[in-house]
């Protein structure tokens, strides 16, 4: 998953989609999968009231595509206004469908699978390494030396070398980023001082960097909140490094500074006194444009509030074509950049009921293992998932979407552990015994 994504790594064989390497290893693995839960006679342990809601989760995706091959009037608009690209049926359904289900079935299947501390130690460590390989494609991709150019020439760099070189947008790095490097931190309850010093830190300071280097601002309001959620509740101390660490932004990164108060603080002429009582906050800069979408978005949903207007409804419903017109092709929102918006937008707030309950479901059980006082793995694990659940939640305000993608491969991951190691906890205060659980 590191490097799925990166130019280099070929999406199709002979010219064949799907046909490549990942689906291959994905073949094999699910294959074998079966083969041997079988042979070990595994019972599927998910929670009743967790199949139900993810069973209705896919339920709504499924409906979604079905009502955009029903009506796709306003795709069809803006390819022949527009000029764009239109999506194939066939690449449709890879891309909307099978995708979506694609990318969760390998936490599906490290939930099944894995039932002994060996195999949730294998699960840990590498998903944290696929976090590490990820920042390390980003730093090596941006230098050093964009930590310290201006936060606008950041952004733009970012743009164009992270996409380019990594594969993934540099938003979605960044969300990916800000809980990771507290995923990982969470890991130092396993390991000696020794291991954490030299080997946790150097990862963490890999993964901030890599954050740092987005320009992403979603992603550095994510880490700060989410930081400061979890020392409060466990490590306090951790706390009192905060003026420290915003001193050595200041002197090393000061594009992140630049980048994070863009749109807050008053844009001068140069050598010109500041009026600072004149200046009024820029809702436009802060939030990338999204002021024009949101407002029409919203609208359009109370037009159809209880099951909205199926997959990809910003397009098909003429949104992204009427921001065009009013505010030129510059602005152009192929989707909502909110990822409640959007579900609400496709599916209605009756679609969006699962979604909102599985979340909350998700934080809460991990928010209870992270609380726990005596048994690490409860700590690593519910800290880890609750990291990488909280950042994707927060950052989906101003970006993200609900519908699985490779992106949210290792948050499906975390989801899988923590509730395999919920099952394990309620299996031994039933007096019942657990291999994975010393």
């Amino acid at each position: 998953m590191a490097v799925f994504q990166h130019p280099d790594m070929p999406k199709s064989i002979a010219g064949i989609p799907g046909l490549n390497h990942w689906n291959f290893l994905f073949l094999n693995v699910f294959l074998s999968w079966l083969i041997n839960r079988n042979k070990q006679k595994l019972t599927w342990e998910m929670p009743l009231h967790i199949n139900t809601i993810l069973i209705f989760y896919y339920f709504f995706i499924f409906a979604g595509v079905l009502r955009y091959f029903d009506d796709m009037t306003g795709i069809s608009d803006l390819h022949a206004v527009y000029g764009w690209e239109s999506m194939g049926s066939l690449t449709a359904v890879n891309e909307y469908l099978i995708n979506c289900v694609k990318w969760v079935v390998p936490a599906m299947i490290i939930f099944d699978g894995c039932r002994n501390r060996q195999q949730y130690n294998f699960a840990v460590i590498t998903l944290s390494l696929m976090f590490i390989f990820l920042a390390l494609q980003v730093i090596k991709a941006m230098s050093f030396g964009s930590l310290i150019m201006s936060g606008d020439g950041l952004q733009r760099k970012a743009i164009k070398v992270i996409s380019s070189n990594v594969g993934f947008h540099r938003v979605n790095i960044s969300m990916i980023m800000s809980g990771a490097f507290w995923a990982v931190f969470c890991l130092k309850e396993l390991v000696s001082v020794k291991k954490f010093l030299f080997i946790i830190i150097p990862a963490c300071i890999s993964i901030f960097l890599a954050m740092a280097m987005t320009g992403g601002r979603m992603g550095y309001i994510t880490w700060l909140v989410l930081g400061f959620i979890l020392c409060v509740f466990r490590w306090r101390k951790f706390l009192l490094l905060a003026p420290v660490l915003a001193a050595a932004l200041f002197v090393f990164a000061p594009s992140t500074i630049d980048r994070l108060m863009q749109g807050v603080t008053p844009q001068t002429e140069e050598l010109a006194p500041a009026d600072f009582e004149k200046e009024e906050i820029d809702t436009y800069t802060i939030t990338s444009g999204r002021v024009i979408s949101w407002p029409v978005v919203w609208w359009h949903i109370t037009e159809a509030p209880f099951l909205g207007y199926g997959r990809e409804a910003m397009q098909n419903t003429g949104i992204t074509m009427q921001i065009m017109v009013e505010y030129g092709e510059g602005e152009v929102f192929a989707h909502p950049h909110n990822a409640y918006l959007e579900w609400i937008l496709d599916n209605g707030f009756i679609g969006a009921v699962p979604i909102f309950l599985f979340y909350f479901y998700i934080l809460k059980y991990s928010w209870s293992l992270f609380k726990e006082k005596q048994t690490a793995v409860y700590v690593v694990t519910g800290g880890l998932c609750f990291a990488l659940v909280f950042a994707f939640l927060f950052a989906s305000t101003g970006s993200q979407t609900f519908y699985p993608r490779e992106g949210a491969v290792g948050m499906w991951v975390a989801i899988a552990l923590m509730l395999r190691i919920y099952i394990e906890r309620e299996k031994l205060r039933k007096g019942l015994k657990s291999e994975l659980i010393d």
